[in-house]
């Protein structure tokens, strides 16, 4: 069957290795009951259709009788104004995971690839002819695994995820690595997660770009001690970040190339020459925006000149141009001197 799915362990539990589901940030509000039941109830408004979508042949699976725990999160659907419509033939199943973070939430689910699924939901949302704006402002990160925080662990258990994305073929993709919290465990710190999971996509592929923008695959990654868990997002940028409010102005399209020599990590830089290049990226994209939005001509074009000078482009032709104006211009005032006195 097209539609796979796992079995997980259902009702409140804490959060372990072998779940998978969504890491789900709640914008500018703590988490709570009411955005657990918020977050399954929009989650759950996608499982039918997702389910007609990769299943043409409409198979049922047989569901599990609800629990307490599920029984008691359908309660707080109900109490905050969800009453589910017709029959969820799915199969696909949701219960919350405890945490102890207050503005982070984890919905973990029986779907074996939840990354497919957020894809989907994300894709769809973004019609806002058919579909209603989320009541909550959520981030609906995936989750493929979860595993302790140690390099070792990590590298064996991301492999089998960029093996089926960035390394199914040699196709130069462009990624990101995307360390949503500031978290660092005792074993493992952001950045040597980082530098594990990007060796060992160009190790799978080393046709891909690290970029900065304009990605095709995201991995998000994130540290919950003594847990590390990663998913690999699609068209995160294009998707508005999975963000479910921002992703109703419609999907983006004005993604522009970056290049490799520009955006991606150089190995052959110390730490702090590369620190140092990437600030110099990040000065001169605030020098294009501002030339963009102030319509100064004068700011425009010292805007524009410092971009050129920084790319390389015949700054000193440009140079000799505005020399040899002024150089015409002292010429003929001394030209027109020269009749003045003739005249006399």
């Amino acid at each position: 069957m097209p539609l796979d799915l796992i079995h997980f362990e259902r009702g409140h539990k804490l959060l372990a290795p072998g779940d998978r589901g969504f890491l789900i940030n709640l914008t500018k509000a703590r988490w709570s009951d009411n955005a657990c039941a918020e977050a399954i109830k929009l989650l759950r408004s996608f499982t039918q259709l997702y389910y007609d979508t990769k299943c043409s042949e409409g198979k049922d699976i047989k569901k599990e009788a609800p629990d307490s725990d599920l029984a008691e999160l359908e309660e707080l659907e109900e109490e905050d104004g969800y009453r589910p419509g017709k029959e969820d033939s799915s199969g696909i199943q949701f219960a919350i995971r405890e945490m102890a973070y207050p503005n982070v939430g984890f919905v973990a689910s029986n779907l074996a690839d939840p990354s497919d699924f957020a894809h989907f939901v994300l894709t769809k949302l973004a019609d806002r002819n058919d579909y209603k704006k989320p009541r909550l402002p959520f981030r609906i990160l995936p989750v493929q695994r979860i595993c302790e925080a140690k390099s070792k662990t990590v590298e064996q258990t991301v492999k089998p995820i960029l093996e089926d994305t960035l390394g199914k073929d040699e196709f130069p993709f462009r990624f990101s690595l995307i360390f949503r919290g500031h978290n660092g465990g005792d074993h493992l710190s952001n950045n040597d997660a980082k530098s594990t999971v990007r060796n060992l996509v160009w190790a799978l592929n080393p046709n891909c770009v690290q970029c900065i923008k304009y990605q095709d695959y995201a991995v998000i990654m994130d540290i919950f001690e003594p847990l590390f868990v990663v998913g690999v997002a699609k068209d995160f940028q294009k998707l508005a970040s999975y963000n479910t409010w921002i992703i109703r102005h419609g999907i983006k399209s004005d993604l522009g190339p970056d290049s490799e020599d520009e955006i991606s990590d150089d190995p052959n830089l110390s730490e702090d020459e590369e620190r140092k290049r990437k600030l110099r990226i990040k000065r001169k994209r605030r020098a294009e925006k501002a030339g963009l939005s102030q319509p100064e001509r004068g700011a425009k074009r010292s805007a524009e000149e410092s971009v050129k000078g920084e790319d390389g482009d015949d700054v000193d032709d440009c140079e000799d141009d505005g020399d040899n104006q002024k150089l015409d211009e002292i010429i003929g005032a001394l030209n027109g001197e020269e009749n003045g006195s003739d005249d006399e």
